[in-house]
């Protein structure tokens, strides 16, 4: 296969799973690490216990907490916050996921209210075939959503707005949506090309600035929408999002759109970040409220590598 298919499968990849290979890593790594297990607060580099993070955070409108993928442990982070979240709230926080696409609301809807328990949501919603790590990974956080009776949301574009969104940006959607949610305004360039660069790294550098450039506008609506439907679910008790760490940063992420979206509100972001073997120390500057260091998944393979089945699926697909 030719650098220009390859990059062009990569692309499709990206745009119909949301950078979910269908390959996913086993195994643990820095459990040991001097970060591993450490919370932070970003604003002034304080290290905090996980009662103070959830104390500040029940505080506010919206939580998004980010995670990688395929590390089982952001998964179980994940769902001891929801419940602690749901447990301190005044009302039912929606849990929206990323891994959804909004498309199957009136399936989870229709599920649930003829009585279906969260083990079996996946099946109903097609989970396996979605490209996501398996759903026993994410049951724990539905459970922890409905034991407080909160909405499940699903919060992603669908394929077809996705590959629409590639091609012609903001232009693909509805004026409506486009003008709430600020998704058709501009970015000073710095933030274009921190984006850029990361969907880059994202692809090991295999892919044109032409795909680059569809990427960042699939990844713009998928920002939007996700703080759209959060926004629209979100009743007294507020709402949380469970999505990707480059989903939930402040500054070019769904925090983004949701200031647009209700002006006022406060959202905290918490990044779940695996701890590196060369950095001992937490970072300055990284675009969270909070970050929460874990071991990381065995990475002994390339991130990179696609087989060539998927890739002759995704141009087919495409």
């Amino acid at each position: 296969m030719d650098a220009r298919l390859t990059g062009l499968a990569i692309c499709l990849a990206f745009v119909l799973n949301g950078c979910a290979s269908g390959i996913w890593h086993q195994g643990q790594q820095g459990s040991e690490h001097p970060l591993a297990g450490q919370i932070y607060r970003v604003a002034d580099g304080t290290q905090v216990s996980e009662a103070a993070l959830i104390a500040d955070a029940s505080a506010a409108d919206f939580v998004l907490i980010g995670e990688r993928h395929d590390n089982p442990e952001h998964h179980r982070l994940q769902a001891r916050l929801v419940a602690a979240l749901e447990a301190q709230s005044q009302g039912p926080r929606a849990v929206a996921f990323e891994m959804m696409p909004a498309w199957r609301q009136l399936e989870i809807v229709e599920y649930l209210d003829a009585g279906g328990d969260p083990a079996g949501l996946g099946e109903a919603i097609a989970w396996e075939a979605s490209g996501w790590p398996e759903w026993a990974w994410y049951q724990p956080i539905a459970e922890a959503a409905l034991a407080s009776d909160a909405e499940i949301v699903a919060a992603d574009l669908g394929v077809a707005e996705k590959r629409a969104a590639f091609v012609q940006g903001a232009q693909a959607f509805r004026s409506a949506f486009v003008q709430r949610t600020g998704l058709g305004e501009p970015w000073p360039p710095p933030m274009m090309i921190s984006l850029q660069d990361e969907l880059r790294a994202a692809h090991c550098d295999q892919v044109s600035g032409r795909i680059v450039i569809g990427m960042m506008r699939v990844q713009r609506a998928r920002d939007a929408m996700m703080a759209d439907r959060l926004a629209a679910t979100a009743g007294r008790g507020g709402g949380v999002l469970i999505a990707g760490n480059g989903h939930v940063r402040r500054d070019r992420g769904v925090p983004w759109y949701l200031a647009r979206l209700r002006p006022g509100a406060r959202s905290v972001s918490i990044g779940l970040l695996e701890v590196r073997d060369d950095v001992l120390e937490p970072p300055a500057n990284i675009p969270y409220d909070y970050v929460w260091f874990t071991s990381r998944v065995d990475d002994s393979g390339e991130p990179c590598d696609v087989h060539d089945a998927e890739l002759r699926r995704l141009l087919q697909a495409g």
